[in-house]
């Protein structure tokens, strides 16, 4: 399943706040210092995965409203024609 649209400007926000802290990595690891490049780069890394897969407060409000909305209102099914 897609996003939402929520879901994707959540996301967009965590690659621009994740964008800098993986440049300035970038920038270390290729300068020669490559423990605290690698770092870097494995928190921006983190950030993003975090915003993608750790369930927030806002997302299981979300799945029970979707849940109460689905046992309330029926969906169409593909073979009722």
């Amino acid at each position: 399943m897609g996003l939402g649209i929520l879901d994707t400007f959540g996301l967009m926000g965590a690659v621009i706040l994740a964008a800098p802290v993986a440049l300035f990595g970038l920038d270390t690891f290729l300068s020669g210092n490559r423990l605290v490049g690698g770092g870097f780069i494995l928190v921006a890394v983190l950030m993003i995965a975090a915003e993608e897969y750790v369930t927030k407060p806002t997302d299981v409000a979300a799945d029970a409203a979707q849940d109460v909305a689905s046992s309330v209102v029926e969906t169409p099914e593909d073979d009722e024609e």
